[in-house]
């Protein structure tokens, strides 16, 4: 990623001092002149008052290679004044990450200065702040030197959505490790705060699980293709520090196919679904399935430490189970159609992920297909702007994807739009609010 880094530096060696012009995201407010200083990589200090070790690591990660993308080597810069010091000043130290948790900063450079600050409620605003440090600092190959230019420069930032994230499918096609820390390292270049991660789906199911070792020994695509417990740790941790949350999502009863490879009884046989295994749920009439859910619920609450967890509830193919002689006795028993079968899975789910001190994450299909949820879930909205309406007048706190679905790049003859042609501008046009008509008490929602 230093690489992109290195692009955008290049690119703004001819300075035209626009307010916010090399900022990203760009601020909720930012002021600069005209004037310009040198920065030395073997002269800056960058000190604060935080004792938290997150932010020291982020402040050692930033001046060893952040900022200075191009080396260290480098000339002295023309420029008569050369800053020295960045002080930050943090109110808490505290290195608690969750939903919520304040990412405001400010950052104040004056004309001709050596020195400047960031101040933060958080640590995690003084990370945000850290990296627009970073974006500020310019390289001039002529000079082979580093400046802070467009001085003043007075920025004051708080993100305009609580949840700023980026989905990562490891089940479809598994991705080595090494990819998840790099998106990690882009989220936080340009301020994102959150991770799905989509662990597992039909196709496949990477996770390792001790209490149920089976789904990723029969369910994963190799032996090799799977994320550990250690591994997983490994991700949560290096996403911390850079303030990044990682949310996972075990997508429930829809989509269950890998789940069966390891635990027959997990799945249901249905004839005429079989030919698609994204139409293949879990058994929602054994008990068993619930008692594996129990289990298997808490061991990934361990090890994904955030307070939200995703459960999924898109796409569950209700004939399924209707074409199951069993489960289809059990449903007439119970005087259930597809719907009311749905609703019971999701009755038994709920204590389960609540009980392992989670906030439910679902998909909207729940809430189309009028299954009643508790207040406190968190429903994500992959159709338009009118069922966001509903569900945020619902009472309901909300994230948005639609709109943002880089599989529309796939190519087809003539077809241009949403295509990998004009995707990116496309993704760049849509504002998450847009359509909507919320007071201002309903704006706290999230956005994907």
């Amino acid at each position: 990623m230093n690489g992109i880094k290195v692009v955008v530096l290049l690119l703004t060696i001819s300075v035209l001092c626009v307010n916010g012009y090399y900022v990203w995201p760009k601020p909720s407010t930012i002021s600069q002149g005209a004037g310009s200083v040198g920065i030395n990589p073997s002269s800056l200090t960058i000190t604060t008052n935080s004792s938290s070790s997150i932010l020291q690591r982020a402040i050692t990660r930033y001046q060893k290679n952040l900022i200075f993308p191009m080396g260290v080597s480098v000339s002295s810069s023309p420029e008569p004044v050369t800053f020295t010091q960045l002080t930050i000043n943090v109110v808490s130290s505290s290195e608690d990450l969750q939903l919520g948790v304040d990412e405001s900063y400010s950052l104040s450079i004056a004309s001709g200065a050596t020195s400047g600050s960031i101040t933060a409620q958080t640590i995690y605003g003084a990370m945000r702040g850290l990296e627009t440090f970073s974006q500020l600092v310019d390289w001039s190959d002529n000079t082979t030197s580093y400046s802070i230019n467009c001085l003043p420069t007075s920025i004051s930032d708080v993100p305009r959505f609580p949840w700023r994230g980026f989905l990562m499918d490891t089940a479809r096609h598994y991705l080595h490790p090494s990819t998840l820390f790099r998106t990690i390292d882009a989220l936080a270049y340009s301020k994102f705060n959150t991770l799905h991660w989509h662990a597992v789906d039909a196709e496949s199911f990477p996770i390792v699980s001790d209490t149920y070792p089976l789904l990723s020994e029969k369910g994963s695509y190799a032996p090799t293709a799977i994320y550990s417990h250690e591994l997983i740790e490994a991700v949560v941790a290096y996403a911390k520090d850079r303030g990044i949350r990682v949310v996972p999502e075990f997508d429930m009863p829809g989509h269950a196919y890998s789940w069966g490879l390891g635990y027959p009884d997990l799945t249901v046989d249905c004839p005429e679904y079989e030919a698609n295994i994204n139409n293949i749920p879990l058994n929602p009439s054994l008990n068993s399935t619930y008692s594996m859910l129990a289990s298997f619920i808490p061991e990934m609450a361990q090890l994904f430490t955030d307070d939200c967890f995703h459960i999924g509830g898109d796409e569950v193919i209700t004939g399924c189970w209707e074409d199951n002689a069993e489960v289809n006795s059990w449903m007439q028993q119970n005087g259930f159609n597809g719907d009311a079968a749905l609703q019971y899975f999701e009755d038994q789910v709920a204590p389960i992920v609540q009980g392992a001190n989670k906030n439910p994450v679902v998909w909207e299909d729940l809430f189309d297909n009028g299954i009643y949820l508790p207040s406190n879930y968190i429903v994500e909205v992959w159709s338009d702007q009118s069922t966001l309406q509903a569900l945020v007048e619902a009472g309901f706190r909300s994230l948005t994807a639609y709109g943002y679905y880089l599989n529309d790049q796939e190519p087809v003859p003539g077809d241009t739009v949403g295509e990998w042609v004009d995707t990116w501008q496309i993704m760049y046009g849509v504002d998450p609010l847009e359509g909507t008509s919320f007071t201002s008490s309903q704006k706290e929602i999230s956005t994907w």
